[in-house]
């Protein structure tokens, strides 16, 4: 759709969600996800609507069931954290949306400096600051939303129901994350590096904490830096298409891990992230006061770590989904009792050329795209290393041994 038709549709949207006739001027197209096209608008002045400005996300269907399901998501999303109170919601307000067009309309965050942009030019003092005031919103918004999660539930079935089979395929979305932990154990092992019990163990126990139980609350789940924005108004968290209620702990690995999937200027950084948990922590802890016990806090975001250091890997494995499906009896009955086709209705992550991303250093060369998935991980588990080997166990220094050495074969 171009530019002036996702205009018009959205002075439509407006125009029925708050009467009047509402116009939008001065349209500017921002960066967007994937094939989305996001703008920025003025509102022309009326008593109808307050919000001078407005951002509008068309999302395009791609004709990949996995991915076109994220707009619903997303929707759901916004209606919960619009229903909160300003000190605790966590981005941008709902204003409109029509889900058939595949558009939604929300509050102009203004202009800020993107967590992308501030890590890139940060010294250390500024390093650990940043991260302190990135553990105080993450921790507000989790303490805020805990307790809600029927509440998104109630939103997010009333969006699915209609829906043929919207409800299956949002479930699959979920419950591929926790696979790709096992998925991303299965790499680590087919690749000759030995598993200790510690850490297959606690993979396994992650798995099922990502899906129910653990410290839950609400959360965007993809905290990538370009998606953290710092205005007058405070914290925004943007981007909604994997949000969801899920354990808490694992937005802290996140940061910690250098947000997987995103080459981050910054490697773990011990000062800074004390500095990130303990004003997380300082928020949430009469939420969930359990974690005020120190080896209860480090066994989790440990495992957290182990989770998204084992997801990355499997998520940029070159290797073919429908290949990888094939393969693995319960990962097919996922994508079946869903509806989905592997090879017709899910994207494949696509690194040009590349191979194992795990084979050793002298089975080079390694292309470009190679190159930059293996620093990505490298950051992985050597935070993994580095935040396990401060535990007081023994078993962490089993886990933090194991991520070196899957660390050292991507260098």
């Amino acid at each position: 759709m171009e530019q002036d038709a996702v205009i018009a549709v959205a002075e439509d949207i407006l125009t029925r969600r708050y009467g009047g006739v509402q116009r939008l001027s001065d349209v500017t197209r921002l960066s967007g996800t994937g094939n989305a096209g996001v703008f920025r608008a003025r509102v022309a002045h009326n008593p109808f609507l307050q919000h001078r400005s407005v951002v509008i996300k068309h999302a395009p269907e791609t004709g990949y069931a996995l991915d076109d399901a994220a707009f619903l998501r997303e929707v759901v999303a916004y209606q919960f954290t619009t229903s909160l109170s300003s000190d605790v919601r966590p981005g941008p307000v709902l204003l409109g949306y029509d889900t058939a067009q595949r558009m939604l309309i929300i509050s102009d965050s203004g202009d800020g400096d993107t967590l992308a942009a501030m890590l890139e030019v940060a010294d250390q003092a500024q390093l650990v600051q940043i991260f302190r005031n990135l553990g105080t919103a993450l921790g507000r918004m989790h303490a805020g939303t805990a307790g809600r999660e029927e509440q998104f539930n109630v939103l997010f079935k009333r969006m699915t129901r209609s829906r043929t089979g919207a409800e299956r395929i949002q479930q699959l979305r979920d419950r591929l994350l926790a696979h790709r932990i096992r998925l991303g154990l299965a790499m680590v092992e087919q690749a000759g590096i030995d598993i200790p019990n510690e850490v297959a163990l606690t993979a396994a126990n992650i798995q099922s904490r990502l899906l129910r139980g653990g410290v839950r609350a609400f959360t965007p789940f993809d905290l990538s830096p370009d998606n953290v924005l710092y205005t007058a108004s405070g914290t925004q968290f943007l981007d909604y298409e994997w949000a969801g209620f899920r354990d808490a702990t694992f937005d802290v690995a996140f940061v910690l891990a250098g947000f997987p999937l995103y080459i981050s200027p910054q490697h773990y950084n011990e000062e800074a992230s004390m500095a990130f948990i303990d004003a997380w922590l300082k928020e949430v802890a009469d939420t969930w006061p359990l974690l005020k016990h120190e080896d209860t806090l480090q066994a989790r975001i440990t495992g957290a770590l182990i989770g998204w250091a084992l997801s990355s890997l499997s998520v940029l494995n070159p290797v073919a989904l429908v290949e990888v499906v094939a393969g693995d009896d319960e990962l097919a009955a996922e994508f079946e009792s869903a509806g989905i086709t592997v090879d017709d209705d899910v994207e494949e992550f696509d690194v040009d050329g590349a191979r194992d991303v795990l084979r050793p250093s002298t089975q080079g060369p390694f292309t470009a795209a190679e190159l930059m998935v293996r620093e990505d991980l490298y950051e992985a588990f050597e935070a993994l290393a580095s935040y396990a080997g401060t535990g007081r166990d023994t078993a962490y220094l089993v886990i933090s041994d194991f991520a070196h050495r899957v660390a050292s074969r991507l260098r």
